[in-house]
């Protein structure tokens, strides 16, 4: 089992550095006196017009607060250390490539911050979120919304092409129309521009590769339903929901004049806007309303007994990523253009002529996935990933749509994953049975494994069996209705060849050592394999169990349950993979990160108010998103977690961005076509 004295002796040493004695529960504190107005100006701005200087007087007029301080580190500190299925794989000294990533200890990191002496409070919150980011696993999060409350956003949006053999920074969007669309940026803030992009992509939590990170930094374009098409999403570079180090960031550009280069040097303060419709007057609200979390009723308590909060919530149902914050549908960008200052004179430039895009004619769209079918080569079928909520409505759209293609003769298809979003966690399964068949109920599972302790174990004995409203009969494992993760009816035991029939998943349990830490684990199980329905109609097509009729495209940044999907075309049925953008000639990864299953506090926490037990993980005092992985994937015969499986996720193929794939999907597709069906 499990033991409770590294914990113990690490949150001993955190609070300790506090110096804190016992206190009441939680309450607002005063608001601190030495910025005058505080969060007044903030709240009087009514989400429109807002300034650095709002932001900033508000967030530095909320005092450090011990208590709050000393409950987050505790939790944090038992959750990632006892649950976090990464906690003891993270520590690996040295990944190959593709992955460029340090080992990170994260609970010795909390201890650090434990042991620093804090006078801002968005300074150790910040800095918990900058801990939790190191590990480069998106499914780890530590947001409080009291500091992510705002989204800042640059006019200028970037991105990285390839032109004549070289690859230089060009301006991808200019939000307030000033002709600098595909300017070369040489600087940003005085620091050579890609210099600096980069030193930004290092940070973010989207993977443990580089030029994965690289690409999620800079401008791309996903698909969003609520548009009918493909919207310009502006990087994290230009895109942050932490407050940035300056007001304003300083371009220095080369833009084309004719047969002249011009230099122009541009000044552009952040655009600022909240991510919620939060509701607050002064700093003292907006700690009640924004920054702490609502008080929690004892197990069995009424709903009533919740405090009323002037505040819209964010959904209590998961998002699989934590991007779901930071992605919110930024159709066209009109906010950034509504709110932003005059724009400065533009430069007398002749504005490039529009290039002629191939076009592509959609076919269908369904909840998951949007079918085209290339207008100049009508033989290629594409098929858009946009997010992994797949039940038996979008199962049977699937089948429509693939019977469509092959009525209208495509013979071959590009599966397109660039920036796919996450969703249901055993979705790989149900999707590769589209293209490869089940030949019977075990021929599509991932053997996975979930870390064990004795309250989990306690936990497991009374959700065993329980009902989560027939959701996972849906092909949604990642339920966490009735006991979620701990009911060892929804997964299967390899030893007796059938789902399990009693607890023994969580009782008969293995110890492994994974780089010098002992801890328990649950054998190798895998969810509740699903066959589909015969369709008879597969085997007419061009394209069934036949690898070279399919192709992906992937940028990287596919997220897990996308990853999935990726990890059994490409992997297991060996479906060619192309990937785009990052650094030339370097490799780039298929997806981001291929876990099984991951869960927020709050969804953890219900797993156990459900069985009527008392977590062992504390809620937060600030409410946000804390999230952690629970259960890990592998590939067959290997002993690493496929979230560090290097050897897995290189794409077999690469290209790069140009002026004109990077602005057309169409463009993009083409030219995967060319290369795959000369």
């Amino acid at each position: 089992m499990v033991s409770y004295s590294f914990k113990t002796l690490i949150i001993s040493i955190s609070v300790a550095t506090f110096a804190l004695a016992a206190t009441p529960p939680l309450a607002p504190p005063s608001p601190s006196s030495s910025p005058t107005s505080g969060c007044s100006a903030l709240a009087a701005k009514q989400g429109k017009n807002i300034t650095y200087s709002d932001v900033v007087s508000c967030f530095d007029s909320i005092p450090f607060n011990k208590d709050v301080a000393r409950t987050t580190l505790e939790s944090l500190t038992t959750l990632f250390n006892d649950y976090y299925i990464s906690r003891d794989a993270a520590l690996y000294p040295y990944l190959p490539k593709p992955f460029e990533s340090d080992p990170v200890d994260i609970v010795r990191k909390f201890d650090e911050i434990g042991r620093g002496r804090y006078k801002s409070d968005r300074k150790f919150h910040t800095d918990l979120y900058e801990a939790v980011e190191s590990l480069h696993d998106g499914h780890a999060a530590y947001a409080p919304y009291c500091y992510v409350a705002y989204m800042f956003v640059q006019p200028i949006h970037m991105y990285a092409p390839v032109i004549n053999g070289k690859q230089v920074l060009k301006v991808y969007k200019d939000n307030l129309n000033r002709g600098y669309q595909d300017c070369t940026v040489l600087k940003i803030d005085g620091k050579n521009a890609m210099s600096q992009v980069k030193k930004r992509a290092d940070t973010l939590m989207t993977s443990k590769d580089p030029n994965v990170r690289l690409n999620e930094a800079l401008a791309s374009m996903s698909y969003k339903k609520e548009a009918g098409g493909f919207v310009v999403y502006p990087g994290q570079f230009a895109l942050r929901n932490l407050l940035p180090e300056r007001k304003s960031m300083r371009y220095e550009l080369q833009c084309e004049q004719g047969k002249e280069k011009k230099g122009v040097v541009v000044e552009d303060e952040w655009v600022i806007t909240p991510q919620m419709p939060w509701q607050f007057t002064d700093t003292e609200s907006y700690i009640k309303n924004v920054c702490l979390a609502p008080v929690q009723p004892p197990i069995g308590a009424s709903a009533s007994v919740v405090q009323r909060r002037d505040v819209v919530s964010i959904s209590a149902q998961r998002r699989d990523e934590i991007f779901a914050l930071i992605k919110r549908a930024l159709i066209g960008d009109e906010h950034v253009q509504a709110a932003a200052a005059e724009p400065a004179a533009p430069p007398s430039t002749t504005p490039p002529s529009p290039p002629v895009y191939p076009e592509a004619i959609k076919i269908a769209e369904g909840n998951s996935t949007v079918f085209y079918q290339l207008k100049d080569r009508p033989t290629v079928g594409v098929i858009v990933f946009v997010g992994a909520m797949i039940d038996f409505n979008d199962i049977n759209f699937m089948y429509q749509s693939l019977d469509t293609f092959h009525q209208k003769g495509v013979t071959d298809i590009i599966i397109d994953v660039v920036s796919g979003e996450g969703g249901y966690a055993n979705v790989g399964p149900d999707f590769a049975q589209f293209f490869f068949p089940n030949k019977g109920p075990l021929d599509k599972v991932a053997p996975m494994n979930l870390r064990v302790t004795p309250a989990i174990q306690q936990l497991s004995a009374k959700v065993f069996k329980s009902s989560d409203g027939g959701y996972s009969e849906m092909g949604n494992m990642f339920s966490l209705r009735g006991g979620g993760f701990y009911d060892s009816s929804r997964f299967f035991d390899f030893t007796n060849n059938r789902t399990y029939t009693d607890n023994s998943l969580y009782l008969d349990t293995v110890t492994q050592t994974r780089n010098g830490r002992k801890s328990q684990y649950t054998k190798l199980t895998a969810y509740k394999p699903a066959t589909h329905p015969v369709q008879p109609n597969l085997a007419t097509y061009p394209w069934t169990n036949n690898p070279s009729r399919l192709r992906i495209i992937t940028d990287g940044r596919c997220l897990s349950a996308c990853a999935n999907i990726v990890y059994y075309l490409a992997n297991l049925y060996k479906v060619p993979t192309y990937g785009i953008g990052g650094t030339p000639n370097q490799p780039l990864s298929k997806y981001q990160y291929a876990t099984a299953g991951a869960v927020t506090l709050e969804g953890f926490n219900g797993m156990f108010a459900f069985g009527n037990m008392t977590s062992p993980v504390k809620n937060v005092p600030y409410q946000g998103i804390v999230s952690i992985a629970l259960a890990q994937f592998f590939a067959p015969g290997s002993s690493i977690p496929l979230e560090y499986d290097a050897k897995m996720y290189a794409t077999e193929f690469r290209m790069d961005y140009d002026p004109v794939n990077a602005r057309s999907r169409e463009a993009m597709w083409t030219q995967v076509a060319k290369l795959a069906w000369k």
